[in-house]
């Protein structure tokens, strides 16, 4: 999925998504002018709170989300537990 947010005229982008050759779920940031900053976790718990605070960065440094998550064109391929 992905998320954008604005402050002004700076725009950030939040695409959260699971690799399914690694087995990692991977966190994507692309800031303006700054190089794509991705993290990966193999614990689904630790990449919740990671995507948790990210927003929460995002709220108290002003930043709006803009409109709703999109949901990528191949869609989430995560593991399943059931």
């Amino acid at each position: 999925m992905v998320w954008f947010f604005a402050r002004g005229h700076e725009a950030v982008q939040v695409e959260t998504r699971f690799d399914n050759a690694s087995g990692e779920y991977v966190l994507e940031i692309g800031w303006a002018n700054r190089p794509l900053e991705t993290e990966r976790f193999r614990d689904h718990s630790a990449f919740e709170a990671r995507v948790a605070s990210v927003e929460a960065r995002l709220r108290a440094d002003s930043w709006a989300q803009v409109g709703g998550p999109e949901i990528l064109p191949d869609g989430w391929r995560g593991p399943f537990t059931n």
